[in-house]
């Protein structure tokens, strides 16, 4: 019922919304992914994301989905940011 509701939500808001109601942190991610994966994952998904992962403790997840907030903000022309997060980056890569 869970992973349903996000993908049948109407607007990336809903599904944004849908995906955090989602209790098991594994599944959170997979729901994440799949928002991305269809160009619908907006910046609430990408930082729950995150948090997920650092939550957890998975590291190759964290970085992945650092890298794809990275990304983002490079491409929304916000250096700072992106320089905020590549920092983070290389502080869990090391």
């Amino acid at each position: 019922p869970q992973h349903q509701a996000v993908a049948a939500a109407p607007s990336d808001a809903a599904a944004a919304a849908a995906v955090q109601a989602i209790s098991d942190p594994l599944s959170k991610l997979v729901a994440s992914g799949v928002l991305l994966r269809a160009h619908r994952a907006n910046p609430q998904v990408l930082a729950g994301a995150v948090d997920t992962a650092s939550a957890q403790g998975w590291r190759r997840p964290l970085l992945a989905w650092l890298g794809v907030q990275a990304m983002r903000a490079e491409q929304a022309g916000d250096s700072a940011e992106a320089e905020r997060i590549k920092r983070r980056i290389a502080l869990v890569a090391n």
